[in-house]
């Protein structure tokens, strides 16, 4: 193959001039007088290669066949296009479609980033919001009564009792807020709107839920795992039977208290030092503890002094 720049020869199966370096193209003959030996395009007139200087064979008439037929079109003005003009458009246009796949490409990858930027940021301010915002606990609806009366009852029945639910710093229950509250002056409105006498309200109260107040237990002659005092040390035998019998008594739910009043938090990370006060989640603190003391209540197997000995082995914390 003939080199367009230099003419020197080259291979066939050659790409680029082993001369000059150019690029090899398959051009399309104008004279249609081409060496049949070396490729080489000759003038018209010409009866041997400038080239090689072999004999050229095409006939005159075949070289004036070829030209007319590479003559421009009078209707259009347009003449054919060399090899080399289409190989270097058919190029372009490769070329052309590749910068647009590349571009499409690169703003497809922009669109996911942005995408992803977006999503991640969503993701993260709802972990921060889920994070740092305060959980605030629902304050479960009450349904009272229409009857003034019932509910002055039973507000007044709920004065003599603290909350049961051993989470909420003994609140009283006539103004606890926790579900537990709820549902023991739900207890107290329903056997009044059954006129029930206060009285045996407040018993059935007592025996149920527990935690009534000291200064009621000797009117009401509730037992002492019912009752609720501030300061268990300080009982009395007007309010508490010292019969041997409730000495093996098996703890109840009500007893949660007492139990609580024999330790101090024993984690070592909170400011109090009351068990019945605190309500810390540290390992070992508050929190595990009466969890442990309300389990070992459940089991409905261990009295109080061997459920405060079970705590003190397991957790420490033991007022001496």
């Amino acid at each position: 193959m003939i080199c367009n720049t230099c003419g020197v020869n080259n291979k066939e199966e050659n790409k680029f001039c082993i001369n000059c370096g150019e690029e090899l193209v398959e051009t399309e003959s104008t004279s249609g007088n081409n060496c049949p030996n070396c490729g080489a395009e000759n003038n018209e007139d010409n009866k041997f290669c400038i080239s090689c200087g072999h004999q050229l064979s095409q006939s005159t008439e075949q070289r004036e066949n070829f030209t007319v037929q590479n003559k421009p079109n009078s209707n259009t003005g347009k003449k054919r296009k060399s090899k080399k003009q289409f190989h270097r458009e058919t190029n372009n246009s490769f070329k052309r479609k590749q910068a647009r796949k590349a571009y499409s490409i690169k703003n497809l990858k922009l669109l996911w980033i942005t995408v992803g930027v977006v999503i991640g940021s969503v993701i993260l301010a709802i972990s921060f919001d889920l994070i740092f915002r305060p959980q605030t606990k629902d304050i479960p609806v009450e349904t009272k009564s229409a009857n003034p009366v019932i509910e002055a009852k039973v507000f007044e029945i709920a004065s003599k009792f603290v909350c049961s639910c051993g989470s909420c710093n003994e609140e009283p229950l006539e103004t606890c807020k926790c579900s537990t509250a709820v549902d023991e002056r739900q207890f107290i409105r329903d056997y009044l709107q059954e006129n029930q006498k206060p009285d045996d309200i407040i018993l059935a109260v007592a025996n149920k839920y527990g935690w009534l107040e000291a200064e009621f237990a000797s009117t009401y002659n509730v037992e002492a795992s019912k009752v609720w005092n501030p300061n268990p040390l300080e009982i009395t035998k007007d309010i508490i039977s010292t019969t041997p019998a409730l000495i093996s008594t098996k703890a109840m739910i009500s007893d949660r208290y007492t139990i609580y009043s024999a330790f101090n938090c024993p984690c070592g990370q909170c400011n109090k030092d009351e068990l019945r006060e605190c309500t810390c989640t540290h390992p070992n603190g508050a929190m595990v503890i009466k969890r442990f003391i309300d389990e070992k209540i459940n089991e409905n197997k261990y009295t109080i002094g061997e459920i405060i000995e079970l705590v003190d082995k397991k957790y420490g914390g033991k007022k001496i």
